[in-house]
């Protein structure tokens, strides 16, 4: 299947992110998404090494995610929505955004992780194509009306494409994207750029790797000039840009080649049903003959034994 050669998970940026945090040397880690816990493993590992409290916030959490929070003093585990569920998590100095995708979403849990005036280390992904510039859905009943724009459970996105197609990168039914790429309200990147725009002294690094991971932090934090030696040659990496673009275009190829292979598995099928059909008709219509011979053989039977009784 083509999940199988997908590159996604936010764990792809483990090195870069625990540099990030070796910087700051937080007491505090909130992880906003575990979905299947790849890069929960490895904040909880990091936390318990470095005495630090780390907290997920995730509303269906998986088996694992539970089992960790009951046996690990330095893991907290808070089941619910964000940004609702931010309300419920103390403050942090870390903050790793990677749950629901879209505009009104990342808008308000930036909103709520800076309030109060707090400047704490914020890293986002999906930053990039395609949720970048076009919302993604997990849950539309669960988001304010005015947040959802029109969207489709069953199409997808393919890189270089404004519009949606048949096969694409989709949800597969597991979650909806926006009919439309770009526009105001439309994208996590735009969430993140609308958030810069309203709130000053914060700076930002782009890396476009990996679906696209954007790091958030102030001016004014202690220990910016090192963050930003560190995020420096990855910031808006052209050679890493490229990589990418080539990446998402060769997994799109492996998406159509699928499609098209299914289909021909679907035709070919459809060609076989009727060739069976078809059998199955010809084998009835032979055992109608074959009966229909069988009755008149036994009537010319019947009817030569008449006769030869007749003539004795």
């Amino acid at each position: 299947m083509a999940d199988d050669v997908l590159i996604y998970s936010l764990s792809e940026h483990q090195q870069l992110i625990f540099e990030c945090l070796d910087v700051v040397s937080p007491a505090r880690v909130v992880e906003i998404g575990s979905e299947a816990a790849g890069m929960t493993r490895l904040l909880a590992e990091w936390a318990a090494a470095h005495d630090a409290v780390f907290t997920t916030v995730e509303p269906f959490p998986i088996a694992e995610v539970r089992a960790m929070a009951e046996t690990s003093s330095s893991f907290e585990l808070v089941e619910g929505l964000s940004p609702a569920a931010l309300s419920e998590v103390e403050p942090a100095d870390v903050y790793l955004v990677d749950g629901d995708h879209n505009h009104w979403t990342v808008l308000h849990e930036l909103r709520a992780i800076y309030a109060d005036g707090r400047a704490p280390l914020t890293i986002l992904h999906d930053v990039g194509w395609p949720c970048a510039r076009r919302d993604q859905y997990y849950s539309v009943d669960a988001l304010p009306p005015e947040a959802v724009l029109p969207h489709s459970h069953t199409r997808g996105r393919m890189p270089g494409s404004p519009d949606l197609v048949d096969h694409g990168f989709g949800g597969a039914g597991e979650f909806a994207v926006a009919c439309e790429e770009g526009g105001p309200l439309n994208g996590v990147l735009t969430a993140v750029e609308d958030f810069l725009a309203e709130h000053g002294g914060l700076a930002y690094a782009h890396v476009p790797a990996v679906f696209g991971l954007g790091v958030v932090w102030s001016e004014d934090a202690p220990y910016a000039s090192v963050l930003q030696a560190v995020l420096a040659p990855w910031h808006e990496n052209r050679l890493l840009e490229r990589l990418e673009e080539n990446r998402v275009r060769l997994y799109a190829r492996v998406l159509e080649m699928q499609d098209r292979l299914t289909r021909a598995d679907a035709a070919s099928n459809l060609v076989l049903l009727r060739y069976a059909e078809r059998v199955a008709e010809l084998e009835a219509a032979n055992a109608s003959l074959r009966l229909e011979r069988g009755q008149l053989r036994a009537a010319l039977d019947s009817a030569t034994v008449l006769g030869d009784t007749g003539g004795r």
